[in-house]
């Protein structure tokens, strides 16, 4: 391979500018530098090539046409460069590894698809692993190590819990259920079908308090695990539904809040105490951005 000739990116990056200002001092005004100074990689310049440069006069000094010729090339060669800077830079802000992530069914129906797609193309190199289970099951993965963060409802005095946003439960019904056939009371509720959360989850926590602090008897006629169960079963017929707002993307069914109730699950960012590694950190952070105030 031949010798590489000496051309300082800096000095042709200096004779281009001689070419935009068209004076060798207004060029070294641009760059930063003293005149002589930058004469000085000019005169390199052309013993390096071998050729002359500059044409100076009582006006200025203007390029030769082999001047000309390297500026040209100087301007292709300092883009270059100035691309290659970007992409190490990238390159040495991207992190890789695998990401454990832990969510409760709605967050991962309704909340994540417009999430990862963004998060997982800015960090090609991290592989997100999605895990869906109840809160509790989550905190136990936690604890357990199995997972890097989770997305829920419940707190752990073992675990950093970072409240994100509210969930008010509303009542859902179809939406040819004529409007007198809709409970108007807490009391009108009780004694109608309702499908909801099964006992343990914190839907269904917040709907027991409600009714008990109402002096009222609370049994469901069907209790599940996963809301899109739950609306299937409302949509055919077989009773009320109780679930958390924002459930309902497409408006498959009518949505009104609990008569004589307000109550709303609050979902949380839910960390081990150890510092996460850098992937998760990324993903992490990504997931603050859903807080509401």
């Amino acid at each position: 391979m031949p010798p590489l000739p000496e051309l300082p990116p800096h000095a042709l990056a200096s004779l281009v500018a001689v070419a935009d200002t068209g004076s060798v001092s207004a060029a070294a005004r641009s760059r930063g530098m003293t005149q002589p100074t930058l004469s000085r990689q000019i005169q390199d310049l052309e013993r390096t090539v071998g050729a002359k440069l500059l044409e100076r006069s009582s006006t200025g000094a203007r390029l030769t046409p082999a001047g000309e010729t390297l500026a040209q090339g100087a301007r292709e060669v300092i883009s270059q460069l100035n691309a290659l800077a970007a992409r190490v830079r990238a390159a040495g802000d991207e992190v890789g590894g695998e990401v454990r992530l832990g969510c409760i069914d709605s967050i991962g129906i309704y909340v994540l698809p417009q999430v990862l797609p963004a998060f997982v193309q800015a960090n090609p190199r991290v592989r997100v692993t999605v895990v869906c289970q109840s809160s509790p099951q989550l905190m136990d993965m936690l604890l357990a190590g199995e997972l890097d963060v989770a997305v829920g409802t419940t707190e752990h005095p073992g675990l950093r819990c970072e409240r994100l946003y509210q969930n008010p439960l509303v009542l859902v019904h179809p939406h040819e259920m004529p409007a007198a056939d809709v409970p108007t009371t807490l009391a009108d509720l009780a004694k109608r079908p309702v499908i909801t959360f099964a006992s343990g989850l914190t839907v269904r926590r917040l709907l027991d308090e409600a009714f008990v602090r109402g002096g009222l008897r609370f049994q469901p006629v069907m209790e599940l695990a996963n809301v899109e169960v739950i609306k299937a079963m409302v949509r055919s017929g077989l009773g009320l539904g109780v679930i958390p707002d924002g459930c309902l993307p497409h408006g498959e069914l009518a949505a009104r809040p609990i008569p004589e109730c307000s109550v709303a699950r609050v979902i949380r960012l839910m960390l081990p105490m150890r510092d996460p590694p850098g992937a998760a950190q990324r993903l992490i952070e990504r997931l603050r951005s859903l807080r509401r105030i």
